[in-house]
């Protein structure tokens, strides 16, 4: 399947589906072949609590840095390629998750149009099923490279015609500006929506102008241009807001489940422990194992005494203990008898001095 769209057409959409069908009669444009299959996942929303939209889409930081790398790569032409992700589901309902962009190889690209071809689709859906085999294409982007993000004529017919599907989107993107629209199908038409999520950060799209009136001409109860634009960007901030306080109480969560698995971690590890040593070194008194007869003279007569031999497994901590004690006893008894050494030298100093107590005496004086 492949299809050509532009962007400066007829302004009615019959002019449009005359255009594409001339395109068809000549080989360009083939609408067989093209199925869509939702598989719904159920997961929590990559965004902030409470998030309201047409239709929620969220999509990954690298998808999105590289559909915008994509953009810029072509200031004069315009480029196109699918986007691949999930179609989800939360308390609050449907969302999409867009987590690859492949882009449109081999398209024929225009300053103001841009083609998918059969090779373009071929490549798709090669990479889709190589690279991607888990995911499914949920929506398709293109660039207007300086002259804004109003959908087509042409873009319009695709997205009702090639995109049919309630979850499927398109995107476009000016590379120069940095805008970005987005459209989908409702069943009131297609409309746009106001906003989308990146890495669960809010980013708002550029909507047509002159749907809302003016100020001079607002009915009752509409908001004049200036403040929808404030009251969307205080909006944006505040969900910004709930999603970091979001994030905190998340990683706090995460915080203290971590401390919590570490203590319980220890207190099993120190159970093991104490079991294991309770298992391995028991508690149990000497067992007597042989009685050694040992001679003993007792007056004039030897008597043989039975002497037992016993054998007693020490535990480590009490061999600790003993091993402790025995050494603070030699410590003890190695003192002692220094002291005893001191005391013996000391004397034998004074025995000498008192026996010759005139050596002193008999000095001459000078």
């Amino acid at each position: 399947m492949f299809f050509r769209k532009k962007s400066k057409l007829p302004a009615s959409s019959q002019a449009a589906s005359t255009n594409v069908a001339c395109a068809q009669a000549e080989g360009r444009v083939s609408v067989e072949g093209w199925e869509t299959t939702e598989r719904v996942v159920r997961r929590p929303f990559p965004g902030p609590r409470g998030a309201t939209a047409l239709l929620r889409v969220a999509l990954e930081r690298a998808p999105y840095a590289e559909l915008i790398a994509h953009a810029k790569e072509s200031l004069e032409k315009e480029i196109c390629g699918v986007l691949a992700g999930t179609v989800c589901e939360d308390q609050e309902g449907v969302f999409v998750h867009v987590a690859a962009v492949i882009r449109g190889a081999a398209a024929a690209h225009g300053s103001t149009h841009v083609t998918f071809t059969q090779e373009t689709w071929n490549h798709i859906h090669e990479t889709l099923d190589l690279e991607f085999p888990k995911l499914q294409i949920v929506g398709w982007y293109h660039s207007h490279p300086g002259f804004g993000v109003k959908f087509s004529e042409m873009d319009l017919f695709i997205q009702k015609n090639f995109f049919s599907g309630p979850t499927q989107f398109a995107l476009v993107i000016d590379p120069l500006s940095g805008a970005v629209a987005i459209c989908l199908n409702t069943p009131s038409g297609i409309q746009n929506l106001e906003r989308f999520w990146v890495d669960g950060r809010e980013q708002t799209c550029q909507a047509p102008k002159g749907r809302r009136p003016q100020p001079e001409f607002c009915a009752p109860g509409e908001a004049p241009l200036e403040t929808e634009a404030a009251l969307r960007a205080l909006e944006a901030r505040l969900g910004q807001l709930i999603q970091i306080v979001d994030e905190q109480r998340a990683s706090h969560y995460r915080f203290l489940v971590f401390i919590g698995i570490v203590i319980c971690a220890g207190v099993v590890v120190a159970l093991g422990y104490t079991m294991y040593s309770n298992y391995r070194y028991r508690n149990e008194p000497p067992r007597m194992t042989q009685y050694v007869p040992v001679p003993v003279q007792v007056g004039d007569k030897t008597v043989l005494v039975g002497v037992g031999v016993a054998q007693w497994q020490v535990p480590p901590e009490l061999n600790a203990i003993m091993l402790t004690l025995e050494r603070e006893k030699r410590l003890l008894d190695e003192k002692a008898a220094l002291g005893e050494t001191n005391n013996e030298n000391a004397s034998s100093n004074l025995t000498n001095a008192s026996s010759n107590p005139t050596n002193t005496a008999d000095q001459p004086k000078p």
